[in-house]
């Protein structure tokens, strides 16, 4: 009901990961995207966590109508590109449709 909605977060220290869980997703899709405040922070969606308990990713910056099969809590976990260098302290927010 609280779709769509943007959150603005910071990380401080390396190796920190942000985990946004969704309760009671009901959608068919969800599109997910991470907007650094300075383009070259390395951070990414790293993994979404289905209601049935399945893992998917890595995946890049930005989720576009991912299909959800099932309904239920997702989780969205966002943190370092560990196949990209660059700083990853600095201010982001993450939005999902």
């Amino acid at each position: 009901e609280q779709l769509p909605f943007s959150i603005g977060e910071e990380f401080t220290q390396d190796g920190q990961q942000f985990i946004l869980k969704i309760q009671n997703f009901d959608k068919e899709q969800i599109s997910v995207s991470v907007k650094p405040q300075n383009e070259t922070q390395n951070i990414r969606i790293n993994q979404i966590k289905l209601p049935n308990g399945d893992f998917d990713g890595p995946f890049s910056r930005e989720i576009k109508n991912y299909e959800i099969s099932q309904k239920g809590e997702i989780w969205l976990i966002i943190g370092k590109s560990n196949m990209a260098s660059g700083e990853m302290k600095g201010n982001f927010t993450v939005s999902v449709q």
